[in-house]
């Protein structure tokens, strides 16, 4: 979602967009469709006459690791303003149309002409705001002004967007463990389109602004991949910023956006050292999972530090209610879910004896774990270079863990015997106990068996990662969302087999533990 040229404030309105269609296919972790139809990005200042003056700017799009976007013409440092955009250029939509957002709407007509009163009351009324938002974008694209036709039409076709609500009926069993979700957002996109927007059925049928469900789709999933949102004076605002949605996402990301009001513009900034060529990355949010980033921007991130697996549900039924066909690939979604297990059925690990047997460190139940030797953020920098460390740590965290040994039904669960009063971290916490007794071995063998039977049948889909990834390397001829599904079922079964080997280790952990005990008692 980032801007980028001079320092000075810039009229979008005054550049040139020269396009050049691309050939290459959607990159693994780029935004929805984003370099496929953008092209190539030369931005032209027009002064008043019929020449044009090139402007030297500070970033440029192009081909980025992340797929296309946009990169660092040279070398900046931490908090220079990479742009700065008037309100008078974007589509911005405050929860609260008034005080100085009326301000704001009024600059946006006198640039680029007003809008009719149905849709300035729809714009301005109660409806959600990506609804709003989708309204306005497909009337800029038939009606608007010069700019914002040319700027919708370089915008990727509704065939390349890879949201979830992209995916039709006939596409969704190819998300596999997503494809209940994006039945939802289809249906959900389908209705909206019937309402509201629809040229023959819609509540906004006089604007003419969808012909047909492909129509609003393009809309609604360029609203949900492009978006910026920000806070100001405790108003939520939602805002498109033409050429800034080519911003990629990162987890380590290197610039931040925010709305000036006191300057009337859209701002990025650099927050660390760049160098020439390198992506300029925002975050999309901290905390998104994969199936999130997918739901909103059609894209997943390999190794994505928060993604959990579920161990909530019974692990000897069907996983998530999915019938599997293996020999024809066919995935029938049921409303119907297991029912979940009681918290005394459910298998729970020992924190204490599972991180050693891992070779890690930290708190299972705080959600910080890292390997012994490290530092938790040279855990954090790791993880952002080894994905398989970062899937590591992400499935150990989706296990089902207790501090204190389980309860044993013919046995006493007293604290005092798990937590010897004595045995106190640096912190002042108790210590986690590594040593198990012989009962609490056979219980924790108990329970990684069956969550290990739960992994199996998170992977019953009748395909195998082996499948997918070379699907991914030998089928060139992939539509854009077949490919992102296959990525989005790599990274899942990564996830899952990262699970499997993590349990593994810790059941040859208990039983090498145990064959050692027998030695030395003998």
């Amino acid at each position: 979602m980032p801007h980028a040229w001079c320092c000075q404030c810039v009229s979008l309105r005054t550049f040139n967009f020269a396009l050049e269609r691309q050939s290459k296919p959607a990159q693994h972790r780029t935004k929805s469709g984003r370099n496929r139809r953008f092209g190539r990005l030369s931005l032209c200042l027009q002064n008043n006459s019929a020449a044009t003056t090139p402007v030297s700017t500070p970033v440029r799009a192009g081909t980025t690791p992340y797929g296309r976007g946009l990169l660092s013409c040279k070398q900046l440092s931490s908090g220079t303003r990479l742009l700065s955009t008037p309100f008078a250029e974007l589509l911005l939509l405050p929860d609260k149309v008034e005080g100085p957002y009326e301000k704001v709407h009024e600059q946006f007509w006198r640039a680029h002409g007003s809008v009719p009163d149905e849709l300035f009351r729809f714009i301005t009324g109660a409806a959600r705001w990506d609804l709003r938002l989708t309204a306005w974008l497909l009337w800029l694209s038939k009606y608007g002004s010069t700019f914002w036709r040319r700027y919708t039409a370089s915008l990727p076709g509704e065939s390349e967007m890879t949201c979830l609500l992209n995916y039709s009926p006939a596409e969704q069993p190819e998300l596999q463990w997503l494809a209940n979700e994006a039945a939802v957002q289809h249906g959900w996109a389908t209705d909206s389109h019937e309402s509201l927007f629809s040229s023959h059925t819609g509540h906004l049928k006089g604007l003419q602004l969808a012909d047909s469900l492909q129509d609003t789709l393009w809309a609604m999933s360029l609203v949900r991949s492009r978006t910026f949102s920000d806070k100001v004076h405790d108003t939520e605002v939602a805002l498109m910023v033409p050429t800034a949605d080519l911003a990629n996402h990162s987890f380590q990301y290197n610039s931040t956006y925010a709305l000036r009001s006191a300057r009337g513009a859209f701002e990025l900034n650099s927050c660390r050292l760049l160098n020439a060529g390198d992506a300029i990355c925002i975050s999309y949010g901290s905390d998104k999972t994969n199936a999130e980033l997918m739901r909103d921007y059609g894209f997943c991130v390999p190794g994505n530090p928060n993604d959990r697996l579920d161990f909530t549900s019974s692990d000897w039924q069907q996983h998530a209610g999915i019938i599997v066909k293996p020999a024809t690939l066919l995935f029938k979604v049921l409303n119907s879910s297991p029912a979940p297990l009681k918290e005394e059925e459910r298998p729970q690990l020992l924190a204490g004896p599972l991180l050693k047997a891992l070779g890690l460190q930290g708190k299972l139940k705080a959600g910080k774990v890292y390997p012994e030797g490290m530092s938790s953020q040279q855990a954090k920098y790791a993880c952002a270079e080894d994905a398989s460390l970062s899937r590591t740590l992400a499935a150990v965290l989706s296990l089902p863990v207790c501090e204190s040994a389980p309860s044993i039904r013919n046995g006493s669960n007293s604290e005092s015997k798990f937590w010897p009063p004595k045995s106190f971290t640096d912190s002042g916490e108790p210590a986690l106990r590594v040593t198990l007794t012989r009962k609490e071995k056979v219980q924790q063998r108990r329970a990684i068996d069956m969550l290990q039977r739960h992994c199996r049948s998170l992977q019953a889909w009748g395909t195998t990662l082996q499948s997918h990834e070379d699907l991914l390397v030998t089928e060139s001829e992939l539509s854009p969302r077949q490919r992102q599904a296959a990525c989005a079922r790599v990274e899942h079964k990564k996830l899952i087999e990262a699970a499997q080997s993590a349990l593994q280790t810790y059941y040859e952990f208990l039983t090498d533990t145990a064959v050692l005990s027998r030695i030395l008692n003998k």
